[in-house]
């Protein structure tokens, strides 16, 4: 079912910026995303929702916000990047950027900030930082840095901090379902290494998303997506390089990190 009660301003000068949303029984997490985007002071937004076919409370909520969104679609799907696909397909904006369930844009002028660096039509990505929210921690933790195609061998941009222009999805290709978590990653790596100078990094962040210790619990898969990605796209000799950086921060980081989750485990 698709619902299409359309709020956007109407301002000719400014261009259209889609923010989309893929959920699945999402009633936890999906109200404070959907709030971060309609409280930003840009007024050429395009929000979409691509629902998975949730069973629980999340269609009830995305209801209560409708006259905010342009257009929410509710129907199975094949997993996130399916539902990130559909929604390119049906936005119309000329800048683009995904804000998950549980994502959240950094404050309210995040948007209005990162349009001002689209000016430059020879930009055709702007990308910065991320505070990850994460229970496990106390301290506050930042990710992100300027990457380069070489960087990107062992670096990730986070694609809740990633805005684009449209027309990458359509030289480049969407989002991969082969894979289920690193499809973002492949679509990123393709983009810079094909335009590296067309790609500007703002030290600022740009969004909030919780971890949740999923990317701990999902690590081998993930790293195993990561790692045929580098293979396709990578000379040997780099792709090499970039196995062992990948090795050398799960041994260094991540391991740690689900020895202090199962330590809180117990307390």
């Amino acid at each position: 079912m698709e619902h299409e009660p359309v709020n956007i301003a109407s301002d000719n000068k400014k261009p259209v910026v889609s923010i989309i949303t893929a959920c699945l029984n999402a009633e936890n997490t999906i109200e404070q995303t959907i709030q971060s985007v309609i409280k930003q002071t840009y007024p050429k937004i395009e929000y979409i929702i691509i629902d998975g076919n949730s069973t629980d409370g999340t269609l009830d909520i995305i209801k209560k916000y409708e006259d905010h969104i342009a257009k929410w679609i509710s129907e199975p799907d094949s997993g996130v990047y399916d539902g990130m696909n559909k929604g390119i397909i049906h936005s119309t904006g000329d800048i683009l950027c995904f804000l998950n369930s549980g994502d959240l844009l950094y404050d309210k002028d995040t948007i209005n900030n990162v349009v001002d660096r689209f000016s430059n039509k020879n930009v055709y990505g702007v990308y910065g930082n991320v505070e990850v929210l994460n229970d496990y921690r106390k301290d506050k933790l930042i990710r992100g840095c300027k990457v380069t195609p070489n960087k990107l061998l062992y670096r990730h941009i986070c694609h809740q901090a990633l805005f684009v222009r449209r027309f990458l999805f359509d030289e480049i290709g969407m989002f991969s379902t082969a894979f289920k978590l690193a499809s973002d990653h492949e679509f990123i790596i393709k983009s810079i290494k094909k335009y590296p100078d067309k790609f500007v990094y703002v030290d600022e962040i740009f969004a909030k998303y919780r971890d949740g210790g999923m990317s701990c619990k999902m690590m081998n898969k993930m790293k195993l997506e990561e790692l045929k990605i580098l293979s396709t796209n990578y000379n040997i000799p780099q792709f090499l390089f970039g196995a062992v950086v990948c090795a050398y921060v799960v041994l260094r980081y991540k391991i740690p990190q689900m020895l202090k989750m199962k330590s809180a485990s117990f307390e």
